[in-house]
């Protein structure tokens, strides 16, 4: 699809995945934790191995969710369920049902125990702190992928049906009319949007979209998703810099160029042409960006320029202040963009 040499992207992107999972001593800490980011990770490994085609991406998902399961299941929340988008991956690869139960909980735990906002919208609320009515862009990736994977690969309709509402709502209420884009977060007990156009959490949104809707496909939430995702896009694509990157604040062009968020609209380019929802042009945007992925790619296998984790702040300058960091989200996402751009990986 890309203009761009396939051995290339795929040497990067396998340095890429061999740093995620066997980081420098300095970066070792990261995957040893059950949390949102490294399900970001585990859910780019799934998308390395499908354009790759090297089961170790399956056998480091596997080690990883067994040093945690079973024995001690972590806490319940939005963020502490992406993990089992690599459990997922494994089940539907025949690898092995070891983590069916788990999965089966989380998801039941979504439907009828998780906090919840206006109109039943996903209170992001985590394991460590409370954010009471608070919807965030956040929580679309971390969740909803789940529960409509899980729906899909049980054939439980309430799981999907639940995540396509999901989308539904969040683009309904950090949507902004003039521009498409959304922002970070919106507070239901106020009435109130917050936050600003955060790159990283547009980037979740497109992102996890892109796949919804394939997920979708068929089902009475097709539409939606569908919609939300196209009015969405035409926010993204018109934010794109001159060398290809996307800033943290995406109306900002002087705020800093960011790899996190530039991985995520290059992935959901790169799946809606796929998927015929956006024209072939807009591949041009998808090339630039993933050209400038590469060349943030440090010799070890590092992402660089992604920026650290980031809650809901009031002012461009305090997304602004947020320093670049190492994490496996941006691994995570940037291993899912360089997978999609792959001309004969399962995503091109």
């Amino acid at each position: 699809m890309l203009n761009l040499q396939d051995s290339t992207v795929k040497e990067q992107l396998a340095r890429l995945a061999r740093y995620t999972m066997r980081p420098q001593e300095k970066d070792s800490a990261h995957m040893k934790v059950w949390q949102w980011g490294q399900g970001v990770a585990l859910y780019g490994l799934g998308k390395t191995y499908d354009a790759l085609g090297d089961a170790l991406y399956l056998d480091y998902i596997e080690e990883w969710l067994d040093g945690f399961l079973p024995g001690h299941p972590p806490g319940k929340s939005i963020n502490t369920t992406a993990p089992l988008l690599g459990a997922v991956k494994l089940i539907k690869e025949g690898r092995t049902d070891k983590y069916s139960a788990v999965c089966s909980a989380f998801a039941d735990w979504c439907l009828n125990e998780a906090p919840r906002s206006v109109e039943g919208a996903f209170e992001h609320s985590c394991t460590e702190n409370r954010y009471p009515g608070e919807v965030w862009a956040d929580t679309l990736f971390m969740g909803c992928l789940f529960l409509a994977e899980w729906g899909i690969l049980t054939g439980e309709k309430r799981y999907l049906d639940e995540a396509a509402s999901q989308f539904a709502l969040h683009y309904k209420y950090l949507r902004d009319p003039a521009t498409g884009l959304i922002v970070h977060g919106y507070n239901g007990n106020s009435g109130s949007r917050m936050g600003v156009f955060w790159g990283r959490g547009n980037g979740w949104f497109a992102a996890a979209s892109a796949d919804m809707l394939e997920l979708t496909q068929g089902s009475a939430g097709a539409a939606s998703v569908l919609e939300g995702y196209l009015g969405h896009m035409a926010g993204v694509l018109s934010t794109q810099n001159g060398e290809g990157m996307w800033h943290t604040v995406m109306d900002h062009p002087d705020s800093y160029p960011e790899s996190s968020c530039t991985s995520a609209f290059a992935y959901a380019i790169l799946k809606g042409i796929f998927l015929g929802v956006l024209p072939g042009a807009s591949g041009d945007k998808a090339l630039r960006a993933v050209t400038a992925l590469l060349r943030r790619i440090d010799p070890d296998g590092r992402l660089m320029e992604g920026s650290g984790g980031t809650c809901v702040m009031p002012a461009a300058a305090d997304y602004n202040a947020i320093g670049y960091a190492y994490s496996p989200f941006t691994q995570g996402l940037g291993m899912m963009a360089l997978a999609g751009s792959c001309v004969d990986g399962k995503e091109t």
